[in-house]
Parts: structure tokens; C-alpha cells; sequence
């Protein structure tokens, strides 16, 4: 390999790392893929899945690299696994355009896409580093996602980055391809515009939403000594924000840390807080189903969801485990794997979309809180937890069975101070303008967020500091070309993909014969 390509690598791996949250910088991801198209096209390393690779590895390194922070091993992993999705696209589009030139050029948008689609549907699926997730500090620009999810912006980006590249490698022709580069952006962005004025017009009913930020350390949480500290802890944050008139009150991922199903002490408290409050509460908790014997035993990463003066609770299990830290996969196919220990834990994933329903006051008129607000609607809330939110194809499925309001609880503690929670949190934008849907984000030890159904961001706490939020948040949905059609977008590249790979191998196949 050569010292050229090293520096390429270096060079575009730093690019890609400035254009993700926290940097509010995603017009430096297609300069990235033009440095690339052109040092692959024009300088033919020999090896090019070697140096893809490499650049993978540093782009991984420089934007991951807070995964070590609770498992190294699961960092590496991830790392190493999600460099070769790159090399393998820096290999095919290689071979393609040795193939036809032109045709694999305005080929590059769609094969990008159609990989970043399909890895949605692996166990080892970990759609991080999607080019959409670059342009969600532009909200006026990503307004068009409710049409095409997430994907036509990845589309999108990846076009700008072969607009560049025809733009300095084509000079005779740069005027057209600047004009087609401004009208590409202008595009999106005028209908950003306008699309936002008119939602601003909008003067939905709200709910008074209370988010408990414990700010508790994530290994200390789970010593027994610690456990009644922790409800006290979360139950008079509660308290609290019910008498500043918090009619639903959110607890992050795994805030309880004991099994609350098996713990009656503690679920006769909650019961009883909420009763006595007339507050409805979503709390993150671990969960367990035991088999015929002590040894057949299933965990689950659970949100349950308390209703005042109803016996029990509704649960929703988290699908989208992340890969190493909370499952192995394959797991159920492969049991041994159970064994293998990374760091992580060992939770199954669940099977069914779930909608919590309540009885809960809103309010009419200016967004602000009023405890005495009288009238009642039939509220649907879904759970989102944690690594979940990065998936659309999983968030949809919510909405489409009803939910007005969306909560994402997490617990990005094991990750410190990096990167890691600046990055997910700002992720959930897309989720609120693909559906059209306010979000609510609870973090343990933050960031929780407020993002109304355009996207734009209402409140935003800070990393690790205990806050306990109110907000009157608005309560809309409009049920989207996204929320109505769902992947059409990513099935329609498929589709193009299929075909030009099918006549690719269809003419090597012929001149083999000849």
C-alpha cells in the first residue's frame, strides 16, 4: 500500500468525522466521497478493498471510538465489521467502472443507498454512520425525508459527492454540473422552507410532559447498596414534577436497576406513586422470562408503562439489540454464543410493536403549563429504546399503529463525555420529520431532548448534570408519503441496483463465452 493512499485515507476519514454531530459540519461529507471517487478513479491503488478498508478503519477509529469507553472488544468489533461494509462498495463501484465509466458515475448514488438500506436487516446491522445522519443540524433541508425517510437524503448527499467530483474532473462540462449540484440543493431546501412556515402555522393541542435526568453512574446503579437510593432518587424528582403539573412523567432507559416485575416492594411503590399523583409514568426497566427451569431464562430490555388507578402495566421489549454489548447474534440460532462475554450483556430481542394508551389532559391555546387544564384525549405513546431510534424501518411500525407521541429512553452514560451521546441524540431529528411526530428523549445522564414534529429542537438538557424537565409539548401527527408507503424509496434503488448488477454479470458471462 502505498504512502498516497494512506494519506488519502487519513485525509478523508478526518472529513467524515467533521461532517457527524457534534460538528455541525455535513456539508464535508461529499467533499469526503469526492476525495475518494477521485483518488480511487484517477490513481487505481492496486489493492483497493485493502485501502477502502484502511479508510474505514479510520473513519471507524475517529468516529466510534467511544464504544471502548464501556468495551473494547466491543469496539473493535463494531469497528472492524462495519469497514468492511465500505470496502466492499469501493470494490464493486471499482469493478463497475472498469465495466462502463458514465453509467457507474450515475450508478454511485444508488449503490450507496442500497448497501446503507440493506444492512438495516442483519443482526450485526449497525447503521451509525449513515450519510443521512451528516445533515441533521440543516433542518430546512431535510424536510423532504417525510417522503422518502432517510434514505433519499443519504441519496441526496452521496449525488453531491459525484456532482463534485464531475465538477473538478470534467472542466468543459463544469458549468452543467454546477447548475445540476445548486439546483440539487435548492431543491430540498426551498421546500424546507416552506414546509416549515406552514407547520408553524399550526397551533396544536400540548401535554405536559415531565423527563427525570438522574445523572446517576452506570456502574454504581447497579450495586444492591444502591437501589433504594436510585427510586428515592427518581421518585421525588416525580413528585416533584407533578405538582409543577406533569400529567406524564418519563424515567430513562433501565432506571430501575432490578427486575421492577419481581420486586414487589418496589412495584407497589410505583403503583402507588402514580396513583396518588394521577401522573401516567414510562420507565425503563430489565425484564426476565423463566423457562421450565432456572436455567431457561430469557432478559429483556423492557419499558413499562403505569396508568393511575389500573392494576398491572403495559410493556413493550426492545427489538434492535446492539450487537456484542447487549446480544450476541445469532444467538438463537448458535446458543454457544450466549457464552462469549465482551463486556455486554445477554437480552433477547422482542417481537412485538408496542402502543401504550392512557387517558391524559391536554392543552389548547399558548404552550404553557397549566395543572387545572380540564380536557382529556385518548394519548398513544410508544417506547423507542435507546439504539432503536437509528432505525426508521423500526420506528415507522409505532406510528403507523397509532402513536401520537414518541418517547426514546436511553442511558448513553457507559459512553462519557464523547462524542457517542452528542451523536444519538441528535440522530432522533430524522425520526420526528419522517413521521411528523414530536419526540420526547429521556437520558439517564443526558442529552434529553424536546424535538417538535418539524424537527427543530424545543429543549435540550446537558451531558451529565441531574435535571428534572418540563415541557408542554405538542401533540401532532401527520401521517406522512413515508408513514403511508414506508422503504418504497430504498426498494425502488434496490430494484435499479438489481438490474445493473444483473447486466454487468450478464456481459461478463457473454465475453466469457466469446
Amino acid at each position: 500500500m502505498a504512502r498516497s493512499d494512506l494519506k488519502i485515507a487519513l485525509f478523508s476519514a478526518i472529513l467524515f468525522t467533521l461532517s457527524f454531530p457534534p460538528f455541525p459540519l455535513g456539508f464535508l461529507a461529499p467533499v469526503a466521497l469526492a476525495v475518494l471517487l477521485n483518488h480511487f478513479i484517477r490513481n487505481r491503488p492496486q489493492n483497493v478493498f485493502a485501502v477502502a478498508y484502511i479508510q474505514a478503519v479510520f473513519w471507524g477509529v475517529f468516529t466510534l471510538f467511544w464504544i471502548a469507553v464501556n468495551t473494547l472488544a466491543g469496539a473493535t468489533m463494531a469497528i472492524l465489521i462495519n469497514a468492511l461494509h465500505y470496502a466492499f462498495f469501493w470494490w464493486l463501484f471499482v469493478k463497475l467502472y472498469d465495466w462502463r465509466q458514465d453509467l457507474s458515475l450515475a450508478f454511485f448514488p444508488f449503490l450507496w443507498t442500497g448497501l446503507e438500506f440493506l444492512r438495516q436487516f442483519s443482526e450485526f446491522r449497525f447503521n451509525w454512520l449513515n450519510l443521512a445522519y451528516t445533515q441533521t443540524y440543516y433542518v430546512h433541508f431535510i424536510q423532504f425525508v417525510e417522503w422518502t425517510g432517510f434514505l433519499g437524503l443519504s441519496f441526496l448527499v452521496s449525488a453531491f459527492g459525484v456532482l463534485l467530483y464531475a465538477i473538478l474532473r470534467y472542466p468543459e462540462r463544469r458549468l452543467a454540473w454546477s447548475g445540476l449540484l445548486i439546483f440539487l440543493f435548492a431543491l430540498p431546501w426551498g421546500y424546507g422552507i416552506r414546509r416549515e412556515k406552514a407547520l408553524a402555522q399550526l397551533k396544536p393541542p400540548t401535554v405536559a410532559v415531565g423527563l427525570v435526568q438522574p445523572d446517576v453512574d452506570p456502574y454504581k446503579k447497579w450495586e444492591s447498596s444502591f437501589r433504594d437510593s436510585a427510586y428515592v432518587m427518581l421518585a421525588q424528582s416525580t413528585r416533584k414534577l407533578a405538582r409543577q403539573g406533569a400529567r406524564l412523567v418519563i424515567w430513562p432507559e433501565t432506571a430501575t436497576p432490578f427486575f421492577l416485575r419481581y420486586e414487589p416492594r418496589f412495584l407497589q411503590k410505583t403503583h402507588q406513586l402514580v396513583d396518588s399523583l394521577g401522573i401516567n409514568l414510562l420507565t425503563g426497566t430489565p425484564d426476565i422470562q423463566i423457562g421450565r427451569t432456572e436455567n431457561e431464562y430469557k432478559t429483556f430490555n423492557s419499558a413499562f408503562f403505569f396508568v393511575p388507578h389500573r392494576p398491572g402495566f403495559q410493556k413493550y421489549d426492545k427489538m434492535a439489540l446492539v450487537p456484542a454489548a447487549e446480544s450476541m447474534p445469532y444467538k438463537r440460532f448458535l446458543p454457544f454464543l450466549r457464552k462469549i462475554n465482551v463486556g455486554g450483556g445477554d437480552f433477547f430481542p422482542g417481537n412485538k410493536f408496542q402502543v401504550f394508551e392512557s387517558s391524559i389532559p391536554l392543552k389548547t391555546g399558548p404552550q404553557k403549563i397549566e395543572s387545572h387544564s380540564k380536557r382529556s384525549k385518548s394519548l398513544k405513546i410508544s417506547a423507542v429504546i435507546c439504539f432503536e431510534s437509528i432505525f426508521p424501518n423500526l420506528v415507522r411500525p409505532f406510528v403507523a399503529r397509532g402513536a401520537d407521541l414518541l418517547a426514546i429512553i436511553t442511558n448513553d452514560a457507559w459512553f462519557g463525555r464523547t462524542s457517542g451521546p452528542y451523536q444519538h441524540a441528535q440522530y432522533a431529528v430524522l425520526r420526528a420529520v419522517e413521521n411528523r411526530i414530536s419526540i420526547v428523549r429521556c437520558a439517564n445522564t443526558g442529552i434529553s431532548m424536546i424535538i417538535d414534529y418539524r424537527g427543530k429542537v424545543l429543549l435540550r438538557t446537558r451531558l451529565w448534570r441531574k435535571q428534572d424537565v418540563l415541557f408542554a409539548v405538542p401533540i401532532y401527527h401527520e401521517a406522512t408519503f413515508y408513514d403511508n408507503h414506508g422503504e418504497w424509496f430504498g426498494d425502488t434503488v434496490l430494484l435499479i441496483v438489481a438490474a445493473v448488477l444483473g447486466l454487468y454479470f450478464f456481459e461478463k458471462y457473454r465475453n466469457k463465452k466469446v
